[in-house]
């Protein structure tokens, strides 16, 4: 299971973007779309304002929906 990031953009109504994290059961890697955070520190993830990852079960997850970057 590997640990990611994803820029949400808030765009028309804020000029804010925010920042969540996932952790993907299944998944390793990097995944395009998706940042790689596993060797983020945590005062890293503070600074983006992410403090926990939500888990995904793999069988919520489509591979076909993840393409790994080449």
């Amino acid at each position: 299971m590997a640990r990611y990031l994803q820029r949400i953009s808030l765009k028309p109504y804020s000029d804010t973007d925010i920042w969540t994290g996932w952790e993907l059961e299944g998944q390793s890697g990097e995944v395009e779309g998706l940042i790689l955070a596993d060797k983020m520190s945590e005062e890293e993830l503070k600074k983006l304002g992410v403090t926990e990852f939500q888990v995904i079960p793999k069988e919520y997850l489509d591979v076909r929906d993840f393409s790994s970057k080449k």
